[in-house]
């Protein structure tokens, strides 16, 4: 299946992906096994424009969260949860990413995937905020012209809620690091990620800073 986007892996998420992988290959069997699974069903889904069947949806701000209007979420079960009740809850972990236009008129959109996280207490939206450098209550105004969703949970949640990001025009430094990938020479100074594949195993630490793109 041809992939309708190009995602592009955040540097520590893609070191955090290598570590779990170590972890796998050191315990087959291990808890890890089932995060680094997850993880790679979501970039399939990702990769493939398959957001929805992994219940997708839009993030947004508020005056108690950071600004993730231009970011979405797809959800993974890692481990089955359940209230103090015994009913089941929903996924265990969230894997947070944006969306860009193609490097290109020709070239496929692109993907970022910032963070994968379990749930609890808000983790993914932290983690993928500090790695965009939002803080709470923050809003941005490059973000002001884009809906707003306003985050939330359980029956208070709007069931009609948008499922991908807005796609937006593609940053200079990851337009950078795309001309890279595709062979033409970046401009002095821009970061040149290696070649990356779902299909591999993640394999040794790349240069820090560089954005890494999985096809």
């Amino acid at each position: 299946m041809t992939a309708k986007y190009h995602l592009m892996v955040h540097p520590e998420l893609q070191a955090q992906l290598r570590d779990l992988h170590t972890k796998v290959l050191q315990d087959p069997s291990g808890p890890e096994a089932q995060q680094f699974a997850a993880v790679r069903t979501g970039l399939s889904a990702l990769r493939d424009g398959r957001e929805a069947d992994l219940d997708g949806e839009r993030l947004g701000y508020s005056d108690r969260h950071p600004d993730l209007r231009d970011c979405a979420e797809i959800k993974l079960t890692v481990v089955a949860e359940f209230t103090r009740r015994g009913r089941a809850m929903g996924p265990s972990h969230r894997l947070i990413y944006r969306e860009f236009e193609g490097a290109a008129a020709d070239h496929p959109p692109v993907r970022q995937v910032m963070a994968f996280e379990p749930r609890k207490d808000g983790r993914p939206f932290e983690v993928a905020a500090n790695r965009l450098g939002r803080t709470r209550g923050a809003p941005l105004a490059e973000l002001d012209s884009l809906p707003n969703v306003e985050p939330a949970v359980g029956p208070g949640k709007d069931p009609t809620r948008p499922i991908a990001p807005v796609r937006r025009p593609l940053p200079p430094d990851l337009a950078q690091a795309m001309k890279g990938l595709e062979g033409v020479p970046p401009a002095a100074g821009a970061a040149t990620p290696p070649r990356g594949d779902l299909e591999r195993p993640i394999g040794p630490r790349h240069t820090p800073g560089s954005p890494t793109r999985e096809r």
